[in-house]
């Protein structure tokens, strides 16, 4: 009887084995696949950890000249909505775009000189971008803007309780 149990036992073993041979080498390659992916998990998620690189560009660096502080930029429209957000710490913000019915917001490259009520130079830059954010002490000063050519001038009162908004609009070349 002993004997009868193992042959068949033999006899259901040959024919399960190529089938568990099958199933052993399929969970294999399952097991393979799920540890590259245990692998690989943690370097995706620290993937996302970071701020994604155009995000990091909207953080603008603040630059002081003498004793003013300023801030150029707003190229991306995620610049533009982080220097938008960062004026609200700045007295004086100049905005720059090319006139007519599609605007350019992508302005740069305009020199802008800020003087006190004396004639003193207080800042002299070439903006990055359309938007430049400037943390003045309260007073009056002349605002003097060229960009292509073209050259604007304003006087503005700045006061440390209020924000001036100052836009700028430029033709799109000097010969108009």
């Amino acid at each position: 009887m002993l004997t009868k149990v193992r042959d068949l036992a033999r006899e259901r073993a040959d024919c399960v084995g190529p089938f568990l041979f099958a199933l052993n080498e399929s969970m294999r390659q399952t097991m393979n696949i799920i540890k590259r992916l245990l692998l690989l998990a943690p370097l995706a998620l620290a993937g996302l950890d970071h701020t994604p690189a155009h995000a990091a560009n909207t953080a603008r660096q603040e630059h002081v000249q003498g004793s003013i502080a300023y801030i150029s930029g707003g190229v991306s429209s995620d610049e533009a909505d982080a220097m938008k957000a960062a004026a609200a710490n700045y007295p004086l913000t100049l905005e720059l775009a090319v006139a007519g019915p599609q605007r350019d917001p992508y302005i740069a490259d305009a020199r802008v000189e800020i003087r006190d009520l004396q004639g003193n130079a207080v800042l002299n830059t070439t903006t990055e971008g359309p938007f430049l954010l400037v943390r003045l002490p309260s007073g009056t000063y002349t605002l003097d803007v060229e960009w292509n050519g073209a050259q604007k001038k304003r006087t503005v009162q700045v006061a440390a309780d209020k924000r001036q908004h100052i836009f700028f609009e430029f033709p799109r070349s000097a010969d108009r």
